[in-house]
């Protein structure tokens, strides 16, 4: 059997639900809810400032399908994405299954190069950045993957498997300061130094998620990358890392780009949200104005799917979507929502609209919502 998912280290101890074996370790405590994190600088209204560390510009991403009746067809997975990502602000990426958003994680951090666009961290594009260049762009954007047993090399002791970013970077010098260092990471991430020796499959899933964390954070990286971190692991394993990494963005001033499903999750750590549907941005914009108030009627249907806790919250309007999403190898002309869309018209099917600023919408302190809708806003 697996150890616990409760992390073990030094620190102050807590009781296990599980029994009477003290927790020591545990991250400061952040309860997941469906209302936005207030505290510390992970509150969804207070987005940190500066010059952007990250940007995609125009963004776009195919790949070879199958052979149809008209020859070699492309999946379309990413098609004119443009975000930013500032230091210490986290941007939470939502929308359905095969919207492009692990295509999008692994173009940011450069595992995929793109068809045209641009991706660059500091100045520097991701994409055609080698030698030198490429090695600090390495060693400054990370990435937490979903899945923590594919992700992890089965037939390497955990010590080997964190400390293998120090040995590409050449970080430690020596046998003693490359243990030293794998040892602090672990106690960061809340597991035990005594734990280095064992295996990946000696650990849990939320213990073996933790252990990427750990292994992302070894260069002491600007941007971290997370690719639905949470989505393999128990509710509570989950609350369990969602609270790791807020805690360590606050003790560390990361950057964080946090891809997932739950949308409770992503509105509890993001200062912005960014919405994807079918490989392009339906909705960005500060966390609190999103959910609160979605300006295009996708972000609304995903909002209004999301089971309600209080009774008097059932009788709140809903947008049921019909039909499935078109496929990504033939997407609609036009807006790529409008087949699917309830308050849809015939300039949706012929003109693309562009990320604007609706309308109706005036500036707020934590920065300007922006929809790809000819009608953003409109009931």
């Amino acid at each position: 059997m697996p150890p616990s998912d409760h992390p073990a280290g030094p620190g102050p101890a807590s009781a296990d639900p599980a029994g009477s074996t003290p927790v020591v370790g545990t991250p400061t405590a952040l309860s997941v809810s469906a209302g936005p994190n207030t505290s510390g600088p992970l509150t969804a209204d207070s987005p940190a400032n500066g010059e952007p560390l990250l940007v995609a510009t125009g963004v776009r991403k195919t790949y070879r399908a199958g052979r149809g009746l008209g020859g070699r067809s492309r999946v379309h997975a990413v098609d004119g994405v443009d975000l930013t990502v500032s230091a210490g602000e986290t941007l939470g990426v939502v929308g359905e299954s095969g919207c492009g958003k692990s295509t999008l994680a692994r173009l940011l951090v450069g595992l995929e190069r793109p068809d045209s666009g641009q991706v660059r961290y500091a100045g520097l594009d991701v994409g055609t950045a080698r030698g030198v260049r490429r090695r600090e762009l390495r060693r400054a954007v990370q990435m937490v993957f979903q899945d923590p047993v594919a992700s992890l090399n089965p037939r390497m002791p955990i010590l080997d498997v964190v400390a293998e970013p120090l040995d590409v970077h050449r970080l430690a010098r020596g046998a003693t300061a490359r243990r030293d260092r794998v040892a602090e990471l672990l106690e960061m991430v809340g597991l035990s130094p005594d734990m280095m020796r064992r295996f990946p499959h000696e650990f849990s899933g939320g213990q073996r998620q933790r252990i990427g964390i750990a292994r992302a954070l070894a260069t002491e990286p600007r941007v971290v990358v997370c690719d639905e971190p949470v989505s393999a692991l128990d509710v509570s394993v989950q609350a369990q890392v969602v609270n790791l990494l807020a805690e360590l963005q606050q003790r560390l001033g990361i950057a964080l780009v946090f891809i997932a499903h739950d949308l409770g999750v992503v509105r509890h750590v993001s200062h912005r949200v960014a919405v994807m549907y079918l490989g392009r941005l339906a909705e960005l914009g500060p966390a609190a104005t999103v959910y609160q108030d979605p300006a295009h009627p996708y972000t609304r249907a995903l909002l209004g799917s999301v089971p309600v806790r209080h009774p008097r919250e059932r009788g709140r309007e809903r947008i049921v979507l019909a039909g499935d999403p078109p496929s990504p190898v033939d997407p609609p002309s036009g807006c790529r929502f409008h087949t699917r869309c309830p308050i849809a018209q015939d300039v949706c099917g012929r003109d693309a609209p562009a990320l604007l600023v609706p309308e109706s919408d005036t500036p707020t302190a934590a920065g300007q919502r922006l929809a790809a809708c000819h009608f953003a806003g409109t009931p």
